[in-house]
C-alpha cells in the first residue's frame, strides 16, 4: 500500500491518497514456483537414486552372482532412467526458453507418423505391464513436415500422462487419421480423469490437479504446458475432454504442410 498527503495551493491539507495493490497472483505464482523447485528436486532424484543403485549393484558385483540375463535387466533399467533424466531436462529448457519469451526452434524434416507412433508406443510399454497400448493409424496418412524429435516429446508426454492417471492399467487407445490437409491424434485412456474445474487451466504452467489419485501420479506440471506450446508451435491445436473416473482423451492436430512464415519463424 502507497499513502500520500493532498493539499490545496495554500498548503492545507485536504485528505490522503491510498493505493491499494492487489498481489494474490503474484503471491500464487510464487507459491506454485516453489512447489515446482520442490517436485522437480523429487522427480530429479528418482531416476538417480535407480541410476546409482543398479551402477553400484552391478560394480559390486566382483563374484558374478548376477547372471548376464539379469545384468541386461539393470542396465536397461538404468538406460531408461537416463532416457527419465533427458526428458525432464529438455522440458526444463524448453520452458526457461519461453519464460524468456524465445520461439521454440524445430528442426523441420518430412517425417513418417506410423514409424514414429510405433516406436513412441514401444518405449512407453517398457514402463508398464498393466496397460495395454492399442494403435489405430489410417493408411492414407501423408508424410508431414514438422519437427520429428518434437513430435515424438508430445506424444510421450500424452502417452506417459495416460499411463501415469491409470493407476488400475487398462486400455489406452492412439489413434491417428487424416483430416483434410491435417493429421489428427486422439490418445485415451480409462484412468482416473480430470474434475471439470481443472479442464480450462490444464495447459497452464506448473498448474497440477489437486486430488489424492493425481498427488499419488506425480508430476511436475510442466508437461501439458510444454504440449499445447509444442503443437501450436507446428501451427496446431490441442484439446482435452475428461469424466471423473471413466477416463481422459488428447486430442490435437498439426497441418500437413505449415505455413512458409511460421517454418522461418520456428526454424532452428
Amino acid at each position: 500500500m502507497q499513502t500520500g498527503m493532498v493539499r490545496n495551493e495554500d498548503g492545507q491539507l485536504l485528505g490522503v491518497v491510498a493505493i491499494f495493490n492487489d498481489i494474490t497472483e503474484l503471491r500464487n505464482l510464487e507459491r506454485l514456483k516453489t512447489d515446482f523447485v520442490s517436485t522437480v528436486s523429487h522427480e530429479l532424484r528418482t531416476p538417480l537414486t535407480s541410476i546409482k543403485g543398479f551402477t553400484r549393484t552391478l560394480l559390486e558385483d566382483s563374484e558374478g552372482y548376477y547372471d548376464s540375463e539379469t545384468q541386461h535387466e539393470f542396465y536397461n533399467i538404468i538406460d531408461q532412467e537416463c532416457d527419465r533424466l533427458t526428458r525432464l531436462i529438455s522440458d526444463l529448457l524448453n520452458v526457461s526458453r519461453l519464460e524468456a519469451g524465445r520461439p521454440l526452434q524445430l528442426n523441420w524434416e518430412p517425417v513418417k507418423l506410423a514409424p514414429l507412433v510405433q516406436k513412441v508406443v514401444a518405449n512407453q510399454l517398457s514402463y508398464t505391464d498393466r496397460h495395454h497400448i492399442e494403435i489405430d493409424i489410417n493408411d492414407d496418412l501423408p508424410v508431414v513436415t514438422a519437427d520429428q524429435d518434437k513430435l515424438d516429446q508430445i506424444l510421450t508426454n500424452l502417452l506417459n500422462n495416460s499411463i501415469k492417471y491409470s493407476p488400475d492399467g487398462g486400455t489406452i487407445r492412439v489413434k491417428v487419421t487424416r483430416d483434410g490437409d491435417k493429421v489428427a491424434f486422439r490418445v485415451s485412456d480409462q484412468g482416473i480423469g480430470i474434475p471439470a474445474e481443472h479442464l480450462p487451466k490444464l495447459f497452464q504452467r506448473f498448474h497440477r490437479v489437486d486430488s489424492g489419485d493425481a498427488r499419488k501420479a506425480g508430476g511436475t506440471g510442466i508437461g501439458l504446458y510444454l504440449v499445447k506450446h509444442l503443437v501450436e508451435a507446428h501451427g496446431g491445436e490441442i484439446d482435452v475432454e475428461s469424466e471423473v473416473g471413466k477416463g481422459t482423451t488428447f486430442t490435437f492436430t498439426i497441418p500437413e504442410n505449415p505455413p512458409e512464415e511460421l517454418m522461418a519463424t520456428q526454424a532452428a
